[in-house]
């Protein structure tokens, strides 16, 4: 029936496809559930609204003076000629009246959610949170434009760009807009029928409001997974319903986090506390039917796993520093301590007598605020506060990279300001726009911030031989000859000098107090080291790497040596008669050293 409040130009607009369903094809047209299919809408709800698309405007514009309304075939065309249109007007001879006046401007009417997994070639994007916001953006761009400048623009189904063309007309008084028909659906489904041998302008993938969430065009992967900044273009919602946040998330983030954006979000749908009741009373029945479904139901395939998942869960500002790990410095992502590694540390340091640590090895602050978390509870505990080399609550941890100290002092600026909450966690998601952006270089070779939650002190020293700066504070020479021994020293770094990192600690009690820990890092080294024990590195194990390209080999080689070196250290360090060594299979191995 025809809808006088909508128009005559609307039966090109509305967000529906035309393609006629039968019930039985309904029911399995959605995104799979657990396997299973699924429509593409759980309920169908008819409500009567003001407005299709919340505009945010004073008045009612006029829908029938919104411009052209460009059919898909002729909107390929059209951009096809601004494609090259555009490609000449770059050259030398190329003017901006020429600019202006041959190549349209052709305008994303989505949100941002939407242009980051697809967008049409030489289009720009509003960048707007919310359709309302569409206006001051409009304003802001098109304020030096011509009004008589060609104006194309587009949406998913055709109703926010009406509204747009309307405003443009009415309100700004461009006089030569068009608006793609039906938007990105009769698009891409035109094409498809009708021009099948021509390549989509649109790239990427169409968010569509339906359980699908996302139509991919062409395989393009224009977006950033939220989780490790990965390039795809897949939208989802998180799984936990009372998170249900709107993310771009790649395929092998989806699976690890099962389907959640975030560590918390997993183990709140791991442990099952945000189940609905619906939900909560199936998986009863499946569990009754086969005990074992209890496994796959909450995830766990292994005794690792398992203990995650019934372990305190580490605040969600750790997984970003993971992400930004992964992002920054990709290389090296798996040298960070980990959940299980990191929370264990924080215990360690929360037992000791002043919460005094020095790290030697800082990467990009994973440990290093695991250690601050740990100095400050045990502050708490003997009303402390303020701590600084000279005594209290403390962190003191050396690094040589300068990259990865920019980002480990941007990861512990935010845990200083904001602690390691949501709040935190949100902030150094933040650091990843732009490349990495957020991300500021550190000039001077000692940062010291401001002391965590007012307790324990935090300074990040650049040295350019970590071995050589500890051996002059046992010294007591150098520019740290004034620091206070320590509870705690964490060594994750030269692997070939960890005898004389150990006795740097032990030759006297200026850099370790007696009854004090020396953790080391790395020891097991991928288990190689049982190999370097049997003596299984044979000849027959080069002619293996004679298999292998040049890069493997060398890498293969470097394992061998380093493992060997840990074994020696493994060996020599348990005959000293100043320590009692206990070797811990956590990880990549832990060798905890108490100094008698």
């Amino acid at each position: 029936n025809y809808i006088p409040e909508l128009g005559t130009h609307m039966e090109n607009g509305i967000n529906i496809d035309p393609k006629p369903l039968t019930l039985e094809e309904f029911k399995i047209a959605g995104v799979p559930v657990r396997g299973q299919p699924a429509p593409p809408f759980r309920g169908l709800h008819v409500r009567v609204r003001n407005q299709i698309v919340a505009d945010g405007l004073d008045r009612p514009l006029d829908w029938e003076s919104a411009g052209y309304d460009m059919p898909p075939l002729e909107w390929h065309m059209k951009l096809k000629e601004a494609k090259e249109a555009a490609i000449v007007t770059t050259g030398e001879e190329s003017t901006e009246t020429t600019k202006n006046k041959d190549v349209p401007i052709i305008l994303d009417c989505r949100n941002t959610y939407e242009t980051d997994v697809g967008i049409f070639d030489g289009a720009e994007p509003l960048n707007t949170e919310n359709f309302r916001d569409s206006w001051d953006v409009l304003k802001e761009r098109l304020k030096d434009t011509p009004k008589d400048a060609p104006i194309m623009t587009y949406c998913t189904g055709g109703i926010r760009c009406v509204k747009v063309g309307a405003y443009l007309t009415q309100e700004m008084g461009f006089q030569n807009v068009s608006r793609l028909a039906g938007g990105i659906i009769a698009y891409d489904r035109t094409l498809n029928e009708k021009a099948a041998d021509e390549e989509p302008l649109f790239k990427g993938t169409n968010f569509v409001f339906d359980g699908r969430l996302g139509r991919a065009i062409t395989e393009d992967a224009l977006g950033s997974c939220v989780t490790c900044g990965a390039e795809t273009s897949l939208v989802s919602n998180c799984r936990n319903d009372n998170c249900h946040k709107r993310m771009i998330q790649c395929e092998d983030c989806s699976t690890k986090f099962l389907g959640t954006c975030s560590d918390a979000c997993k183990q709140r749908v791991m442990r099952n506390h945000m189940v609905p009741q619906e939900a909560q009373q199936q998986q009863q029945e499946d569990v009754e039917k086969d005990p074992s479904a209890v496994a796959t139901t909450r995830g766990f395939e292994t005794i690792e796993e398992y203990s995650a998942g019934h372990s305190t869960p580490p605040p969600s500002f750790y997984r970003e520093i993971e992400f930004n790990t992964q992002a920054n410095l990709p290389s090296g992502s798996h040298m960070v301590s980990g959940a299980s590694q990191g929370r264990w540390l924080t215990h360690l340091a929360s037992t000791t007598r002043e919460g005094r640590i020095l790290e030697l090895g800082t990467f990009t602050g994973y440990a290093t605020a695991c250690f601050l978390e740990g100095a400050c509870n045990a502050g708490e505990a003997l009303g402390a506060t303020s701590g600084n080399r000279e005594g209290g609550p403390f962190v003191m941890t050396l690094e040589r990279d300068q990259r990865a100290i920019d980002i480990a002092v941007s990861h512990l600026k935010i845990m200083s300001e904001l602690g390691v909450g949501e709040e935190a966690a949100e902030a150094a998601c933040a650091l990843r726009s732009n490349n990495g952006g957020g991300i500021v270089s550190v000039e001077d070779q000692v940062v010291s911030l401001p002391p965590y939650k007012n307790i324990a002190g935090c300074e990040v020293v650049k040295v350019t031989d970590a071995l050589a700066t500890i051996e002059e504070m046992a010294g007591g020479k150098g520019d740290l000859n004034n620091v206070a021994p320590f509870d705690i020293v964490f060594v994750d770094a030269d692997k070939t000098r960890m005898l004389e990192y150990v006795e740097a600690c032990l030759v006297n009690d200026n850099i370790l107090k007696k009854g004090g820990l020396i953790i080391i890092d790395n020891v097991l080294w991928k288990g190689l080291v049982l190999e370097a024990h049997n003596g299984e590195f044979a000849s027959e194990k080069e002619e293996q790497l004679g298999t292998l390209d040049e890069r493997e080999v060398k890498k293969g080689r470097r394992a061998r040596k380093l493992a060997n070196k840990m074994h020696y250290f493994n060996s020599e360090i348990v005959k000293d008669d100043r320590v009692e060594v206990v070797v811990l299979p956590m990880r990549d191995g832990l060798s905890v050293i108490r100094k008698r």
